[in-house]
């Protein structure tokens, strides 16, 4: 399991979600407020508020299998090499808690939080809690409780936080709307003022040329894109991206694209459509992660049309693993990290360079 709510903190949400409404408002036109005003706020209102999941404990459920347990940090065992692990025979209880509300917020840090945040998995718009068992003693229903109890504190806050940002979009889709009242009512007295004969424009008047300098993100391409899960950062992902960037490489990577008060979101899409290749760094924390499946659904995307981009890197994984989580990613050759760092950039430097 990975800790949940630590993803993107509760502050950029709310400012990602008040830009993103003043994006949407100006595409409103003028004909839409004349016919109901009160219907366009409330849509605005509802479409960037967020939802704060709610569980539905009443409904939850457990799954059991046989399973293979690494007990090599038990302090109880003797074990003579505690550096590599030691599977013994014990069961996987997998307890799944429904909900409803946006999966996304599990992985939103709220205003109130502690160093030590509840472990689990988001599937399928299930919370799952996952125990690995080898003691018939362990109780799994106290332990469950404990859990769901931490999770209800955080979406408690969260949804604190939500109530404020709905205040927060109500008052502003009302100020935009008076805004641009006020405004045509501004530019109506100024018609009105004119002593001048006032010519009708062209119903279709011819387009202007008009030249701008393209923005600095309008401009930014990158050779790379770096998919990785946060807990393989200090491993090989940001060793690799330094390595890559220290060979001329434009490289997109989380610790350097990202900066105080940028859209995640925004920042990550922009990332995936303008690199020419996506480094996919799979581990097993990767394949736990909703947020790296959802990137690498994205550079699946941009291989429709038999186009190469996504480079895979195996990390502590091997084929079994791999075509577990994706047969189709199994098939691709593969660089290892296991032969090395500058192995692993030698290879994607070759075929970045060749295109």
């Amino acid at each position: 399991m990975n800790p949940l709510f630590n993803r993107v903190d509760i502050f950029s949400v709310i400012e990602h979600q008040k830009q993103e409404l003043k994006n949407a408002f100006q595409t409103v036109t003028n004909a839409e407020l004349d016919k109901d005003s009160v219907a366009v706020a409330s849509r605005l209102i509802e479409e960037f508020s967020i939802n704060v999941p709610v569980l539905d404990e009443e409904k939850k459920y457990a799954t059991t299998n046989e399973a293979q347990v690494d007990v090599s940090h038990d302090p109880r065992r003797m074990i003579r090499d505690r550096s590599r692990p030691f599977h013994i025979a014990g069961t996987e209880v997998r307890v799944a808690i429904p909900f409803h509300g946006d999966a996304g917020l599990f992985e939103v840090q709220p205003t109130m939080f502690t160093l030590n945040p509840p472990f689990g998995e988001i599937r399928n718009h299930e919370l799952h809690l996952v125990y690995l068992l080898t003691d018939a003693n362990f109780d799994v229903d106290a332990a469950t409780n404990r859990t769901i109890g931490q999770v209800k504190q955080y979406l408690q806050s969260l949804q604190g936080s939500a109530e404020q940002l709905k205040s927060e979009i109500q008052q502003l889709v009302n100020a935009m709307i008076a805004k641009r009242k006020q405004e045509r009512g501004t530019h109506s007295q100024i018609v009105a003022s004119l002593k001048i004969p006032i010519k009708q424009a062209p119903l279709n008047p011819p387009p202007t040329a008009v030249l701008t300098a393209p923005s600095k993100k309008q401009e930014e391409e990158w050779d790379v894109f770096i998919s990785h899960a946060s807990e393989d950062k200090e491993t090989i992902a940001t060793p690799l991206a330094e390595a890559l960037q220290a060979e001329g490489l434009r490289v997109w990577y989380d610790d350097f694209a990202l900066r105080l008060g940028d859209s995640l979101r925004q920042s990550i899409d922009r990332g995936l459509v303008r690199s020419r290749f996506g480094v996919v760094i799979l581990s097993a924390r990767f394949f736990e992660k909703h947020w790296t499946q959802q990137e690498l659904n994205g550079l699946a995307t941009r291989e429709v049309n038999g186009e190469k981009v996504i480079l895979p890197v195996w990390h502590g994984v091997g084929f079994s693993e791999v075509r577990n989580y994706s047969p189709t990613l199994a098939d691709r050759v593969a660089v290892h990290t296991k032969d090395g760092l500058a192995h692993v950039v030698q290879k994607i430097v070759g075929v970045v360079t060749r295109k």
